[in-house]
């Protein structure tokens, strides 16, 4: 079929470039023709590659759901016949599948969350094309997200890789030169001094890194508070404390806010200074402590 269609519009274009080359008075019909035949074998070379992509399940028990193009990619997802059900969310019981042409590039596995793939809408890597970005959540109000940047040059090869937990993350160009950052949120202080809802979760930028090929944190870079910005974080943190003069849980999340953006801003000294100014309960060298030991073991954090 697909050989019958690029034959016909061979035809169709030599047909309409003789009609062309004698273009006298009818210039503007013959012109009309090119357009229209150009305009073919564009939608031919569409349904030729459409038709490169195999339509094989993955597995048993399995059916398409939805296929669709990201990019120069497709993207197929497969439903169980046992649980064929999608929410308007996109949460399923799926697998996950991306072919570029008539190659499998990616087999996501099974997954009963909710999956996205998307183009990274720009180069990262300097080969002249865009990532292919995949985002998985597992549902629910909280918990958890990851994100994984695929860079494929013959195989798919992962840039970043990270879990973010209950903090979404986005692409953005923060520095305009072109190559977007990966900008996200740390959940790691997340129900461990206070409730969930009044937790410091300290902003993160990882930037990618041509030596390494790959993104690595380099929030100190991007996101270190300006003086005005930490006289204002304190203010906030400052004026909670004094609203709630015993609930010990508000003042010592209120008093971490600003503490770790300067501490994840590479200010570490700095930080715990103002902490120690901000937090002057019983409990203050516990808390300091148990900060630095869940900085420390935080992936997201400039270890130190």
């Amino acid at each position: 079929m697909g050989g019958l269609s690029t034959c016909r519009c061979e035809i169709a274009v030599d047909f309409f470039a003789r009609q062309v080359q004698g273009m006298t008075i009818n210039g503007a019909v013959s012109a009309w023709r090119l357009s229209l035949s150009l305009a073919t074998v564009s939608a031919a070379a569409i349904v030729s590659a459409a038709a490169q992509t195999p339509n094989v399940p993955p597995g048993k028990g399995l059916v398409l759901h939805e296929q669709r193009q990201v990019d120069r990619f497709v993207v197929q997802q497969w439903v169980s016949e046992a649980s064929p059900d999608v929410s308007a969310s996109g949460l399923c019981e799926c697998v996950t599948v991306v072919y570029e042409g008539n190659r499998q590039i990616l087999n996501l596995g099974l997954d009963y969350g909710i999956t996205r793939v998307e183009s990274s809408g720009s180069d990262i890597t300097g080969d002249g094309r865009a990532e292919l970005v995949v985002t998985k959540h597992s549902g629910g109000a909280h918990c958890c997200e990851s994100t994984t940047i695929y860079s494929v040059e013959g195989v798919a090869r992962d840039i970043l890789s990270v879990s973010t937990g209950n903090c979404p993350g986005e692409l953005i160009d923060l520095d305009n030169d072109g190559v977007p950052e990966f900008q996200t949120c740390d959940d790691t202080f997340a129900n461990a001094f206070c409730s969930f809802a009044f937790s410091p979760m300290p902003a993160v930028v990882l930037a990618y890194e041509k030596a390494r090929r790959a993104y690595a944190v380099a929030t100190p870079r991007y996101l270190n508070p300006s003086a005005r910005q930490l006289a204002a974080s304190v203010a906030t943190a400052r004026k909670a404390m004094e609203e709630n003069p015993r609930d010990a849980d508000t003042s010592r999340c209120s008093a971490l806010a600003p503490v770790l953006s300067l501490i994840y801003g590479g200010r570490v000294d700095e930080g715990l200074a103002l902490l120690r100014l901000l937090y002057r309960r019983p409990d203050a060298l516990q808390l300091e402590h148990k900060t630095m030991q869940l900085v420390r073991k935080s992936t997201l954090s400039i270890g130190q």
